[in-house]
């Protein structure tokens, strides 16, 4: 059944059939471009949708160069970042260790997925009046947006898949300066770019994109792709459930449940604990398991820690244990880690995840549980100068009591 979804994906055939006019390689332009007597061959072999020497009115804009096609742009640019082919000087080649993917459609779309965080910009035309934000954000982008999908229980909308989209850029450009009439037209720019990173997963087979009613949802192939390109638990799969407390903080208790594939590293590992936290992983950590240290492995280590891209959780701890994760070894964070359940990966479930909590994350830092205690009792008590600072460093809505599940599960998701 998937093989054939596979099979019968718009993306996955245009790909093999580019790949069969490749051949052994084809001459580029000195630009590196595709030729234009070859891209008018492939806009007609592929049906990439493309219009040669465009009519608008009764004047007629004739095509130029490749640069012109979008829609074989981005073929041309997927094949690229799914290292299906290659440039080698002026040459489109294909690559040879990759060939046999051409003959396998199932392996094809995973590799393709894999892929599509790389293509940014290839997705989105540009031109002197616009430059797409989603575009430049996209490796971080797409994993929200497939994260999203894979959560909702059924179609996602799409304004959710915007907001998600505009949340983040909003997050890493100065946007405050922005007139009303600019908000507005930034905000119609992610939401066609967000439709467009769509459409393209639905060209992929892994999505159903519904225009009419502004809604996406995952296809059986995009589910099972999905969670075979990041490694997550596939139904039936062993998983641990695991209670990760900040220790030597009260008031509230800072603490997280989280469900882990028992298949993940401990690199992984660390990753859903940085995430569900709430931490920015701007510091050193390590894993205290049974007596045994593990963490990064540098090229000169000091501390002697077992690599821990090499350890699966599920190899060291089972129900019933407990281990500890420490972060930030100058402010000295210590998590306690209880493996408070095993089971087995649920087909309606996504793994991993994020399933209660308490406490917000305290900000980086701040000087560790005391420095930590002494900047909530600062913010919990009258107004003053230095009050004022403090709220300023940590952010005006910094609630140490805040905790958002549906942030933290989505964060977590997105490992």
């Amino acid at each position: 059944m998937l093989e054939a979804a596979a099979e019968k994906a718009e993306l996955t055939g245009q790909i093999r059939a580019f790949l069969a006019w490749l051949g052994p390689g084809r001459k580029l332009t000195q630009t590196g471009r595709i030729g234009l007597a070859d891209a008018r061959q492939l806009v007609t072999l592929l049906s990439t949708g493309d219009t040669i020497d465009k009519e608008i009115g009764d004047r007629v804009f004739k095509t130029r160069s490749s640069e012109d096609l979008p829609h074989l742009n981005r073929i041309v640019a997927w094949a690229k970042a799914g290292r299906l082919v290659r440039v080698t000087g002026t040459k489109l080649v294909p690559v040879k260790k990759n060939a046999a993917l051409a003959d396998n459609p199932l392996d094809l779309v995973m590799a393709l997925l894999a892929a599509y965080p790389r293509l940014g910009k290839p997705l989105f035309s540009r031109d002197s009046w616009r430059q797409s934000l989603v575009g430049d954000e996209f490796a971080d982008i797409s994993r929200e947006i497939i994260t999203a999908l894979l959560r909702s229980a059924g179609p996602c909308p799409l304004a959710e898949l915007s907001d998600i989209a505009g949340n983040l850029i909003e997050a890493r450009y100065m946007l405050t300066d922005l007139t009303a009439l600019q908000v507005d037209s930034l905000r119609h720019a992610i939401a066609a770019d967000v439709s467009s990173a769509v459409a393209a997963l639905g060209a992929l087979g892994v999505v159903v994109l519904d225009r009419e009613a502004g809604s996406a949802g995952l296809t059986d192939l995009g589910r099972y792709a999905i969670r075979r390109v990041r490694g997550m638990a596939q139904p039936g799969d062993p998983v641990l459930q695991l209670r990760v407390t900040l220790a030597d903080v009260a008031d509230p208790p800072v603490w997280r449940q989280v469900v882990i594939p028992a298949g993940y590293t401990l690199d992984r590992v660390h990753g859903v604990i940085q995430a569900a936290m709430g931490w920015q992983n701007s510091h050193l950590h390590m894993f205290r398991i049974t007596g045994r240290e593990y963490g990064p492995v540098y090229a000169e280590d000091e501390l002697e820690t077992l690599d821990e891209t090499q350890f699966r959780i599920g190899d060291l701890v089972k129900a019933g244990d407990l281990a500890s994760y420490d972060y930030d070894f100058g402010d000295g964070w210590e998590h306690e880690l209880a493996v408070e359940a095993s089971a087995t990966a649920d087909a309606d479930a996504v793994y991993p995840g994020c399933t209660g909590g308490e406490g917000a994350c305290p900000p980086e830092d701040c000087g560790g549980p005391g420095g930590f205690a002494d900047l909530k009792e600062l913010l919990a008590g009258p107004p003053s100068p230095e009050r004022e600072e403090m709220l300023a460093w940590a952010g005006d809505e910094y609630d140490p009591a805040h905790f958002d599940l549906k942030a933290a599960n989505l964060a977590a998701g997105s490992v």
